[in-house]
């Protein structure tokens, strides 16, 4: 019985894109396949496929196939890749090839997976074969139509903010000016009251002069003997 050891990994590939490296070892040969981390349907991928013998083999053949959930959850078959067929690796020797992987248009959420089917034998007295197929995963499809709604939230919900902020800055200087009305009425009642007394004190004073000049007039003249 042959055990597999698996292991994945991020790395950065560019300032834009993220990418990870999936390996697993069986029977000598460790393959690791590198791709993006993440993606949308109708993106182009760049997949990497690396393998490096730690023994003397001879592979019969390597070849995977890359699939992903459609409408209506339909397995779709998206690439088939035929790697390596009837080649001999020394140990410590890596064979590895690039390819284009296009995600379909109708693509769900979810991983885009690969499976491979291989047969080796690790050289030797007595030959060790290893004949098998292994899942293995290439990266997630992003969900577009709920990454569309959560920008538009985002986009509303800033504008809300936005709404509320100018509310209370307007709010603010519609409490400003109302105090600065109640002010202005304030004094313009009292301004009003002062003009009003000092009216009053000049009619006072005019009907008390009046009243005066006709007392004089009117008072009986006396006779000198």
């Amino acid at each position: 019985m042959i055990l597999a050891s698996i292991s994945i990994s991020a790395t950065v590939y560019s300032e834009t894109e993220e990418r990870q490296v999936y390996s697993f070892t069986q029977g000598g040969l460790v393959i690791e396949i590198e791709s993006p981390i993440q993606a949308w349907p109708e993106d182009r991928l760049n997949v990497t496929i690396k393998v490096k013998a730690v023994a003397e083999i001879h592979i019969d053949f390597i070849n995977a196939t890359i699939s992903c959930l459609t409408e209506n959850l339909t397995e779709t078959s998206i690439t088939y890749i035929d790697f390596v067929k009837d080649f001999d690796f020394s140990s410590g020797q890596t064979y590895e090839q690039h390819y284009e992987v296009v995600v379909p248009k109708d693509a769900l959420s979810g991983l885009i997976y690969g499976k491979f089917r291989y047969s080796w034998y690790i050289k030797g007295d007595i030959p060790t074969y290893v004949d098998n197929v292994h899942t293995f995963q290439i990266t997630f499809i992003q969900n577009k139509a709920y990454e569309d709604l959560r920008q538009a939230y985002d986009s509303l919900n800033s504008f809300c903010n936005d709404l509320q902020a100018n509310y209370t800055s307007l709010e603010a200087n519609h409490t400003d000016l109302q105090q600065k009305y109640q002010e202005l009425a304030s004094n313009q009642i009292a301004q009003n009251n002062s003009t009003g007394l000092m009216y009053l004190f000049v009619i006072t004073t005019a009907i008390f002069v009046v009243t005066t000049i006709l007392l004089l007039i009117k008072r009986p003249k006396t006779t000198t003997w």
